[in-house]
This record gives C-alpha cells, sequence and structure tokens, in this order.
C-alpha cells in the first residue's frame, strides 16, 4: 500500500524553525541597541563633564593672567622659571582635571593638563585562582 503525502510536514517544520530563529535575532539586536544606547548616553555625559571642567580651567587661567587670585583651591609656588600654579577641578564622576601652569612675565606655559582618578580604589579578591595544589 503505498501512502500518499506531502512534505508540507517538513516544511512547516522549517518555517517554524526560521521564524524562531527571527524571533531569537530580534530580541537579541533589540536587547544590543539598548546597551549601545546606554553607553552611548554614559560617553556623551563623560564628554560634557570634561568639556564643562575644561572650560572652567580655562577660564582661571586666563583669570591668572590677568592678575587675579584664583577662585579654586591652589597651589602657589615661586620657582626660578617664575611662579607656578597647580589646582584641580571636578571633571565628573571620579574623574577631576589637574591642571598646572607657569607664568613667567606674562607668559603662560601649560606643565601639566590632564585627567586623573580621583576615586577610591578597592581590590577585588573574589577571583578563585588555583595555588597549584590539589588537581582532583
Amino acid at each position: 500500500m503505498k501512502r500518499g503525502g506531502s512534505v508540507s510536514g517538513a516544511v512547516s517544520l522549517v518555517m517554524i524553525f526560521c521564524v524562531l530563529c527571527l524571533a531569537i535575532f530580534t530580541v537579541l539586536t533589540y536587547a544590543t541597541a539598548q546597551r549601545e544606547q546606554k553607553l552611548s548616553n554614559v560617553n556623551a555625559q563623560m564628554a560634557r563633564d570634561y568639556y564643562e571642567a575644561d572650560t572652567k580651567a580655562t577660564l582661571i587661567v586666563s583669570d591668572i593672567l590677568a592678575g587675579k587670585e584664583p577662585t579654586v583651591d591652589h597651589l602657589k609656588e615661586e620657582t626660578v622659571f617664575g611662579t607656578t600654579y597647580s589646582f584641580s577641578i571636578p571633571a565628573g564622576g571620579e574623574q577631576a582635571l589637574t591642571v598646572q601652569v607657569a607664568i613667567d612675565r606674562g607668559e603662560c606655559t601649560v606643565l601639566k593638563w590632564q585627567t586623573v582618578y580621583v576615586g577610591e580604589w578597592e581590590p577585588d579578591y573574589s577571583l578563585d585562582v588555583w595555588d597549584g595544589e590539589d588537581i582532583f
């Protein structure tokens, strides 16, 4: 006796598999897009904070050049090369913009202009590392 049938069962299984794959890829794409958006928002905020601190530092240096006292806590040091001013401005999160300039006869030389990490460092001892004993 000959079985009469079609391949509709196999086609249906392949179609269900394709729809499931597309659904999974859609969910993964959506989750990746959300993570990328959060990351870009964090990066944009960090850039805004840095440039805000940079603007403040530039204004402070221009005040120093104009002969005014800086409006931030600073370290003033007289050296052979002129007067050196050092100060730090918060640059968002756990970073600060550290600036050191030397002023000599109205000329400004930037000695340091960099961001530094000012947060408290805490070591992570949670990683279990094999000590060379007890293989099994």
